[in-house]
């Protein structure tokens, strides 16, 4: 079966050059068939590799929470390893080749109101973004804006 690419070169070929039209039909004809056959094979390939791309997504989040499970039983054995030294009034213990030290607890602050802190405590962050879809308008409307400019995308592919 020909290629994709060279069924479209075919196409532009048969179009660009002065046939009789009765001969371009027929060969449209030929041409339009093969191109439809090829057409729907790489469909079904875009399908099935999208089913696989959606069947590894949904591994991967598989795996992130068998991975998240495993990192709380970690956190739990450490702080029932923790919970026991200080039961026992121990701050240290070497356990084979391990050694293992209850730290103190590090301080944090929880904020309960942050409507109530006073301003020099707060930090702001202003976020600078340019209005795309309101440059947009005014760029077809044919108003020039300084550091901006209409720029195609790529051609997308509607598969119903």
């Amino acid at each position: 079966m020909t290629a994709l690419y060279q069924i479209a070169n075919d196409y532009a070929k048969l179009i660009d050059e002065d046939f009789d039209p009765e001969f371009i039909a027929d060969t449209l004809d030929g041409m339009s068939g093969e191109l439809s056959d090829k057409v729907e094979q790489l469909l079904a390939i875009c399908k099935n590799q999208s089913a696989y791309s959606e069947a590894l997504k949904e591994e991967g989040r598989r795996f992130t929470e068998r991975a998240k499970t495993e990192e709380n039983r970690v956190a739990s054995i450490k702080e029932y390893i923790a919970r026991s030294l200080e039961t026992a009034g121990m701050k240290s213990m070497k356990a084979g080749l391990q050694q293992v030290t209850v730290r103190a607890p590090s301080k944090s602050v929880e904020i309960t109101d942050a409507g109530s802190i006073p301003s020099e405590f707060v930090e702001y962050e202003t976020t600078i973004k340019p209005d795309k879809l309101a440059i947009k308008k005014q760029l077809e409307a044919g108003i020039t804006i300084p550091g901006a400019q209409i720029k195609l995308g790529k051609p997308t592919l509607l598969i119903k």
